[in-house]
């Protein structure tokens, strides 16, 4: 298991944030899509099957025109968020910047504000970043 900053990661990857997330940590994922979905879990423990809590989960679907966010808890999905479309094509490059706040995940594609996710479970129990197949990853790096 890695520790970020990684370059070039496998698919799926995941990756241990030692020290937490705390409040205005910033995590950028950046990579190419190559297929129509494509997955980030930040997650309080490192199982992915069946998975452990994850704080937040960004699902990139561009055949569906959606970037889903929702939270996995007690094995079980909540309520999915859908609105805001999808900057992000097939087959293009993309840059996701998850920055916490004091309420909610900022959550930025390409540079632009997309959306904020409230907390659902508290941000500081969140220890893994796991990337699922679907894209090619060049770097996933913290501030």
């Amino acid at each position: 298991m890695a520790q970020l900053p990684v370059y070039n990661p496998p698919s799926p990857f995941l990756g241990i944030l030692p020290a937490g997330l705390g409040l205005y940590r910033k995590i950028t994922i950046r990579g190419r899509m190559t297929h129509d979905m494509f997955n980030i879990n930040l997650q309080c423990g490192p199982n992915v099957d069946p998975r452990d809590d994850a704080a937040l989960h960004i699902s990139i679907r561009p055949r569906e025109g959606l970037i889903v966010r929702n939270t996995y808890q007690f094995r079980s999905w909540g309520v999915e968020e859908r609105f805001g479309g999808c900057p992000v094509q097939k087959k293009s490059y993309f840059d996701v910047s998850i920055t916490v706040k004091p309420d909610s995940y900022g959550i930025a594609v390409n540079g632009c504000h997309f959306c904020d996710f409230n907390h659902r479970l508290p941000y500081a129990s969140v220890r893994f970043i796991h990337t699922g197949v679907g894209a090619q990853i060049d770097a996933i790096i913290t501030e």
